[in-house]
């Protein structure tokens, strides 16, 4: 059984889904080579990296003889330090949408090796020359079923009508998403979001800056302070809600104006064990394997027609990504202006 690889990391338990036992053994699979390998993968851990385990890890295990090593908390800045001393810990690791372009711009990722990672068919999003994408999740705006009367703000236009639908507001408390929300918040249309205005979204910022109750840190908090009745409306993730739904929690989610982003996952670069690491990655793009992880996690894949093969319950929550109401992160957009702004923002938080 894998075991954590430090005190505060924590191993996820072993137990293989049913239909993942009867795993077909792709091509790029080779058991007899692989025995005795292991491959150390940073996750966000949480419910997404349970399920990771259960569609991924495990599978990937019983398919290949590689034993998976987990560990908690993906970190630009830990990742570009085991690669400048040349001493690299994790062989994988997940990506969010402003760290794929400045990770491989500074070297951080191995090229994805095109001849064992087969990329046919993914929506063009989810591909890059460093990383690929195996999940599409979704934001946008959350709200409880049990008050405000049935008056609720399902767009961002509606969200900053703050006097025609009143309520307390939260936002996160970082700029990328947040600037993109203010500027359809200010009537520009999802399509014509990028390239970003920024002077416009701060200034449609201050103008909800003073019904903005909770400035969020954790997304844990985005439902945790609806559920709690300390704001009313707030940004958060479609996962997050249904899994509050399962539990007959009073909250409902808006499919309107969703923010859209890819779950990425790399290669360090100097990764000791590059060839096991790409078949690790091939195998993430495997169709069956997105199935799985979609129905075990609520996100959607990165395969059109893997839509359809997912289960109905799960879904009815999976985001349009062919919809123009709907906006995918613009992460080359973020990658020379996030620290920048991100410093910007952070002050104007403080006035």
């Amino acid at each position: 059984m894998s075991g954590p690889i430090r005190a505060s990391r924590r191993s996820v338990g072993l137990g293989l889904a049913a239909a993942a036992g009867a795993l077909a053994v792709p091509a790029y699979i080779r058991p007899g080579w692989a025995q005795g390998k292991r491959l150390v993968i940073v996750n966000s851990g949480g419910a997404m990296g349970a399920a990771k385990r259960r569609a991924l890890y495990d599978p990937f295990t019983r398919a290949t003889g590689i034993e998976i090593v987990t560990a908690s908390g993906p970190e630009l800045a830990k990742m570009k330090a085991q690669v400048e001393r040349r001493d690299v810990e994790w062989d994988i690791t997940d990506l969010n949408d402003a760290w794929v372009p400045a990770a491989a711009r500074m070297g951080l990722l191995e090229r994805i090796d095109t001849s064992i990672v087969n990329l046919e068919g993914a929506i063009p999003q989810a591909k890059h020359e460093y990383a690929v994408g195996g999940t599409v999740y979704a934001g946008g705006i959350a709200f409880p079923t049990d008050r405000l009367g049935g008056k609720v703000a399902r767009t961002w236009p509606e969200f900053w009508d703050v006097r025609g639908i009143p309520g307390r507001r939260g936002l996160r408390n970082r700029v990328n998403d947040t600037l993109e929300i203010a500027l359809m918040g200010d009537g520009v249309p999802p399509a014509q979001v990028y390239p970003c205005d920024v002077e416009r979204a701060f200034k449609a910022l201050d103008r909800i800056k003073p019904s903005v109750s909770h400035w969020i840190a954790q997304t844990a908090q985005t439902v945790s302070l609806i559920q709690g009745n300390e704001t009313d409306f707030t940004f958060t993730y479609t996962t997050r809600v249904k899994d509050l739904q399962a539990a007959s929690v009073p909250i409902d989610y808006s499919f309107r104006q969703n923010i859209l982003g890819i779950g990425w996952i790399g290669a360090l670069k100097g990764t000791r064990n590059r060839d096991a690491a790409m078949r690790f990655l091939a195998f993430t793009m495997d169709k069956d394997r997105q199935v799985e992880l979609s129905n075990l996690s609520g996100d959607a894949p990165t395969f059109a027609d893997a839509l359809a093969r997912v289960d109905p319950a799960t879904r009815k929550w999976l985001p349009d990504i062919s919809s123009t109401d709907n906006l995918f992160v613009n992460a080359d957009w973020w990658d020379s202006r996030f620290e920048q702004l991100s410093g910007r923002f952070k002050e104007w938080l403080l006035t």
